[in-house]
C-alpha cells in the first residue's frame, strides 16, 4: 500500500496541468536547493574555526552548546513561515477498504524529507567529527548527533501540530508569541541566562551519552500527537463540513455601521483570515513590529540613527508593504465579478485604503513601547507613520496597478512566488528612497530633525488630500480595467 502511496504521489506532481508551467521555477529552486546545502555543509566543516574566532578563549564545543537553544528557537519561526504541513489528496482513500492509520503514518513519514531536517544534519555532523569526536570520544559524538537530530525532528512535528491547531485557536500566535518575547526579555535584561541553561544541558549529553535519548522520546511523543490529532479529524463529513465553513471566519459585524465601505473592509479581513497566503503576510507584518528590537537596543546604532527611519517606514508600514503590493492580485480569481458587483470603484479603493490607515495606526501605536529606548524613536516613527499613511501608501496603491500578476488563493504560501513581477521591485524606489531623498540633505547640514519635521508635514498633507489621491488611482484603474481583467484570464 505505500508503494501504492508514493506511486500516487509522483503521478499528481508529474500529471499535474502546471507542471509544465512551474516546470524552470521548479529547476531553479532544485538549483538553489543544491547550492544552499553545498553552503551549509561548507559551513559546517569550518564551524570549529568560525567559533573559534568569534570566541578564542572557549571552547568550540562549549561556545555551540551555548547557542544551540538560540538556533533551534530561530529555527522554529522559520519552520512556522517557511515549513509546508504533510499534505496528502487523502479524501479520495477514506471510503475505500484501507487502514487510515496507515496513511496518516505515510503523512508524517514522509514529511521528514525537510530541508530543515538536512540543514541541521549537514550543519551539524561535520564539526562533531571534527570537534567531538577528537576530544570525547565516539560514544560522546554519537549521542550529541542524537540529540541534534532528535531536536530537530521534534520541532518538525511541533511546528506541524502547531500549524494544525492554529486553525482552530487562532491565538496560539499570541501566546507563542508572548512566551518567546517573556524570556527574550529575560535574558537580554540578564535574569536568565539561555546560553548557560543551553550550556549545561547540552554538555551533559557529552558526559553522559545515555540523556541522548530524551529527544529521542520527545521525537517520538510529537510524533505520536500529530498521528492522534490526523487520526481524530480525518473523516469525510468532517472534511466536507471544513469546505463548506470555516472556523476562523469571522463576521466582523461593527463594520457594517460604517456603511458599504465598512462591508468591503470586512470582506477583505475575511480574504485575509480564511486563506494561507494573506494570512501569512498579516501574521509575519506582527512579528515584525518586533524588527526595531534589532536596531533600538545597540550602541552603535545610537550613533547613526539615520537608519531609523528606515526602521520606522518599515514599522508603521510592513502591512500594506507586504499586502498591498498585491493589491489587485488577491482578487484575480473572481475579478470578473468584482468589476460587475454593485460597487462603485472609487469605494473597492477606498476601502482598501482605510484599511491600510487602520493597520497602520495601530502599528504606531504598539511602537509607542519603543520609547523605552528614547523620545527621539517616538519622533521618527510619528514623522515615518505620517509619511507612510499620506504618501507611501498611495504609491504602494498605484504601482500595484501596474500589470499585476494572478495569485491562486488555494496554494501554500511558503516558497509561493505566484503574483511576484516587475511592480513588486518598484514598489521598493519610492517607498524606501523617497523618505531618504527628503530627509538627507537637512541631515547633512545638521538639522535632521526639521527634516523629520518635513516628513511628517508633507505626509499630513498626503493624508488631508487623500481623496484626490484616491480619484487618481481609481482612474487610472478604470481606464486598464478590462486590460487587466484580461491579463488574469490569460493566466
Amino acid at each position: 500500500m505505500i508503494r501504492t502511496l508514493i506511486s500516487h504521489s509522483f503521478k499528481q506532481q508529474f500529471r499535474s496541468p502546471v507542471w509544465a508551467k512551474n516546470l524552470v521555477a521548479n529547476v531553479f529552486l532544485g538549483f538553489a536547493g543544491v547550492v544552499l546545502s553545498i553552503y551549509v555543509l561548507v559551513l559546517g566543516i569550518f564551524l570549529s574555526e568560525i567559533l573559534d574566532s568569534l570566541a578564542p578563549d572557549k571552547e568550540p564545543i562549549q561556545l555551540l552548546n551555548g547557542l544551540i537553544i538560540y538556533y533551534f528557537a530561530v529555527e522554529f519561526f522559520m519552520r512556522f513561515f517557511l515549513q509546508n504541513v504533510p499534505v496528502l489528496a487523502i479524501e479520495p482513500y477514506l471510503h475505500l477498504p484501507m487502514p487510515k492509520r496507515k496513511i496518516v503514518h505515510f503523512m508524517l513519514r514522509k514529511s521528514q524529507v525537510s530541508v530543515f531536517n538536512l540543514i541541521s544534519i549537514l550543519l551539524f555532523t561535520p564539526f562533531a567529527f571534527r570537534e567531538v569526536l577528537t576530544t570525547h570520544g565516539a560514544t560522546a559524538t554519537l549521542g550529541w548527533l542524537v540529540m541534534i537530530f532528535g531536536l530537530a525532528f521534534t520541532i518538525h512535528f511541533l511546528t506541524i501540530l502547531f500549524k494544525k491547531k492554529l486553525n482552530e485557536q487562532p491565538n496560539l500566535v499570541l501566546i507563542i508569541a508572548g512566551l518567546f518575547s517573556v524570556v527574550g526579555g529575560l535574558d537580554y535584561y540578564g535574569f536568565l541566562s539561555l546560553s548557560t541553561i543551553s550550556s549545561d544541558l547540552f554538555g551533559s549529553i557529552i558526559e553522559q551519552p545515555a540523556f541522548a535519548l530524551i529527544p529521542v522520546v520527545l521525537w517520538f511523543v510529537s510524533y505520536r500527537a500529530n498521528y492522534s490529532f490526523l487520526v481524530n479529524n480525518t473523516y469525510p463529513e468532517e472534511i466536507s463540513t471544513k469546505k463548506k465553513k470555516s472556523k476562523i471566519s469571522g463576521d466582523f459585524a461593527f463594520l457594517k455601521r460604517f456603511g458599504r465601505i465598512g462591508e468591503m473592509i470586512a470582506l477583505e479581513l475575511k480574504l485575509i483570515i480564511r486563506h494561507k497566503r494573506p494570512r501569512s503576510a498579516l501574521m509575519i507584518s506582527g512579528f515584525l513590529l518586533l524588527y526595531g528590537l534589532i536596531f533600538y537596543p545597540e550602541e552603535q546604532y545610537q550613533q547613526m540613527n539615520w537608519i531609523f527611519l528606515f526602521v520606522g517606514i518599515f514599522i508603521t508600514g510592513t502591512f500594506f508593504l507586504q499586502y498591498g503590493q498585491f493589491l489587485l492580485s488577491w482578487e484575480s480569481g473572481y475579478f470578473d465579478f468584482v468589476l460587475t458587483r454593485k460597487v462603485k470603484f472609487r469605494q473597492y479603493f477606498e476601502s482598501k485604503y482605510y484599511l491600510f490607515l487602520a493597520t497602520s495606526t495601530i502599528s504606531f501605536v504598539l511602537s509607542l513601547a519603543y520609547g523605552y529606548f528614547g523620545a527621539q524613536i517616538i519622533f521618527i516613527n510619528l514623522a515615518a507613520y505620517l509619511f507612510n499613511i499620506g504618501v507611501n501608501v498611495f504609491f504602494v496603491m498605484r504601482i500595484a496597478l501596474f500589470n499585476p500578476k494572478k495569485i491562486d488563493l488555494s496554494k501554500r504560501a511558503a516558497f509561493n512566488y505566484e503574483g511576484v513581477g516587475a511592480a513588486q521591485f518598484l514598489i521598493a524606489l519610492p517607498v524606501m528612497f523617497l523618505p531618504y531623498v527628503i530627509y538627507a540633505p537637512f541631515l547633512i547640514l545638521g538639522i535632521g530633525e526639521y527634516g523629520l519635521l518635513l516628513l511628517g508635514v508633507l505626509g499630513l498633507i498626503g493624508f488631508l488630500l487623500r481623496d484626490k489621491w484616491l480619484d487618481f488611482i481609481t482612474k487610472n484603474f478604470i481606464k486598464n480595467r478590462h486590460k487587466i481583467a484580461a491579463g488574469f484570464r490569460a493566466q
